[in-house]
């Protein structure tokens, strides 16, 4: 009888003898790789996602199915070794959220949903067991795994909390046309660069502010480049080739499919 679960369908791929070859060879850092792809590829799906679409719900539902894979994967060379297993990960997870909405599984009331982050951070403090006079700088502990846009988020976010923070999304606004007339006017590399810096992390403050994800909203806006793009493509080999078109023409087909495609 063929195995139902993903559980016991990677007990069954790691299984000595009888299991797969290239399952058995594996250990966590190996898969490392493996993880970083399927994450992303959940992202793209998210990017490509339109709610009630049949299409795009089935790709999304897949995406996380190949992400959930990894995680039952490192779970299983974990039991391999009776460390831990996956019904372990699902415990811990479990635990940690209940002690974590202490709102919604206790006493505690909290107003809106900043308060739930202030007493999500204050509970990490306790768990950690940080009291005080031993509280870790404000941006220590961010991890080294997160994208730089990431990174630049989780930068603002502990700085708000502290009140170190544009009191209004102009404010924002202007320091990013600040920081772009600095770049225009920078000539040396190095301080281009640096200037350059200068503008997306202020670009990235502006975008939480804002509520806005840029890291959705980048990889949508490379979805409709490449789309908008390949109809450039395709209108220049209708004419025979790139050489037959020029600037202007190309920017002509570009207009004409942004035109034909709204967003």
């Amino acid at each position: 009888m063929e195995p139902t679960t993903l559980r016991a369908v990677m007990a069954a791929l790691r299984q000595p003898e009888t299991g797969c070859p290239w399952d058995l060879k594996q250990d966590h850092q190996t898969l490392a790789r493996y993880l970083r792809e399927e994450a992303a590829e959940v992202l793209e799906a998210l990017a490509k996602h339109r709610p009630g679409d049949a299409t795009t719900e089935a790709h999304l539902c897949e995406e996380l199915g190949d992400l959930w894979l990894q995680i039952a994967f490192h779970a299983q060379l974990a039991a391999d070794r009776g460390a831990w297993d996956l019904p372990d990960v699902e415990r811990v997870i479990v635990e940690k959220l209940i002690r974590r909405h202490p709102h919604v599984f206790g006493e505690v009331e909290v107003e809106d949903a900043e308060g739930v982050l202030t007493n999500w951070a204050a509970i990490k403090r306790e768990e950690k067991g940080l009291g005080p006079d031993a509280e870790p700088r404000l941006l220590e502990g961010i991890p080294p795994t997160l994208s730089p846009l990431d990174e630049a988020l989780e930068i603002g976010r502990r700085c708000a909390k502290v009140g170190f923070e544009w009191p209004d999304l102009e404010g924002v606004l202007d320091k990013v046309k600040e920081e772009v007339a600095e770049l225009q006017a920078e000539s040396d590399p190095v301080r281009v660069e640096e200037e350059f810096g200068d503008v997306l992390f202020s670009l990235m403050q502006w975008a939480r502010k804002k509520g806005v994800d840029p890291d959705a909203a980048l990889r949508k806006q490379m979805l409709r480049f490449k789309a908008r793009f390949t109809a450039v493509e395709d209108d220049a080999r209708a004419a025979g080739g790139w050489k037959y078109r020029d600037l202007e023409q190309m920017e002509a087909a570009w207009q004409a499919e942004k035109k034909r495609v709204k967003p």
